[in-house]
């Protein structure tokens, strides 16, 4: 998974600022991928290396499947490499014959050799895999990665989201539903997310009738998951809008940024502008050190409450640089022309 990320933010430092080092840096995670986190034996990733590249972890996670794809659809992308297309194509076949399950949805991992390790329907790695689909349409224009982003909306629009709209579930059973206290979970980072997945969904599937159908989402987040006295995004909450996390990881405020980037675009008014403007001031003041670093969690007091930074988190914020960046005319997450950015203001 996070091989995947980093192919992803590589290659677009390089498209932003043509450094070679980046490039380097993208062309070297391409082999180390392809050489060593492929099974030769029963095919898919592997979902962990040790430092000699043995295999570590053998299992074969989802969530990891569907972020090689959207990194080496964003690495073809951006520097044409014609080797990255058949490993997309060679992922895409295992997700949709080793991982599919009766009920419409696919299972969250299995073993090395391919026995499911649970029937359950997890959100996270639907999401992805629609953003990841998404993100090889753009590239390849070949329409059957449209036809598996449409079949994620239909288990986003069928399974996932509350009979209300306004929520996205986190953890349903075999059965599809919501079970037991896990079940009412939910993460607010994920319902920006989605806002802003459904809009590019509807935008690249020329389907309009969907931007309506988001609303709802951002307007419960904005709502029940936003800390109105200290500022920031609740970590985890329930369906009733109770908080079960008061801890703020940095992700769920790119997410938001990236939802408030399409509501800009979508419905340019003042409001919406100042709450963009907001989101970006709180994420470069409160987590964002001045010499690249970051804090990954805040408490509820907006007070550092971690010691380490995960190399996962660049994604995050790469992807809310660059529909900030749409904004001033640049192609943004799933506009993946080979230009550089556009002069900010």
């Amino acid at each position: 998974m996070v091989v995947g990320r980093q192919l992803f933010f590589f290659s677009h430092a390089y498209r932003l600022t043509a450094e070679p080092l980046y490039r380097n840096c993208a062309t070297r995670l391409f082999e180390d991928l392809t050489t060593n986190f492929w099974d030769e034996d029963n095919g898919g990733w592997y979902f962990s290396l040790a430092v000699d590249n043995s295999p570590s972890d053998t299992t074969k996670d989802l969530y990891g499947h569907a972020f090689i794809m959207f990194g080496l659809a964003h690495y073809l992308a951006i520097f044409g490499d014609d080797k990255a297309l058949p490993w997309i194509g060679r992922t895409n076949e295992i997700v949709s014959n080793r991982f599919a399950l009766p009920g419409g949805w696919f299972a969250p991992a299995t073993t090395r050799d391919w026995t499911l390790l649970g029937r359950n329907l997890e959100q996270n790695p639907h999401m992805h895999l629609l953003e990841a689909y998404l993100s090889i349409y753009k590239t390849t224009k070949d329409d059957a990665f449209l036809s598996c982003a449409t079949r994620m909306m239909s288990i986003y629009t069928e399974m996932l989201r509350t009979s209300d709209r306004s929520k996205v579930l986190e953890h349903l059973d075999e059965k599809a539903k919501a079970s037991g206290e896990k079940g009412k979970l939910i993460e607010p980072g994920h319902l920006y997310e989605w806002y802003w997945l459904v809009s590019e969904y509807a935008d690249i599937a020329e389907l309009p009738a969907f931007k309506s159908a988001c609303a709802p989402i951002m307007e419960w987040a904005d709502r029940r998951c936003l800390d109105v006295d200290a500022g920031g995004i609740f970590d985890m909450v329930d369906t009733s809008g109770n908080i079960v996390s008061s801890r703020k990881r940095i992700w769920p405020v790119t997410e938001q940024i990236k939802a408030l980037t399409t509501l800009v675009r979508d419905t340019p008014t003042e409001r919406a502008r100042e709450a963009l403007v907001g989101a970006i001031t709180f994420i470069l003041e409160k987590y964002c050190g001045s010499n690249g670093s970051w804090h990954e969690y805040l408490n509820k007091n907006l007070e550092p409450d971690c010691d380490f930074m995960p190399l996962s988190t660049p994604y995050h914020v790469g992807m809310a640089a660059l529909e900030v960046e749409r904004l001033f005319g640049g192609p943004g997450g799933f506009g993946m022309r080979n230009t550089k950015s556009p002069d900010f203001p």
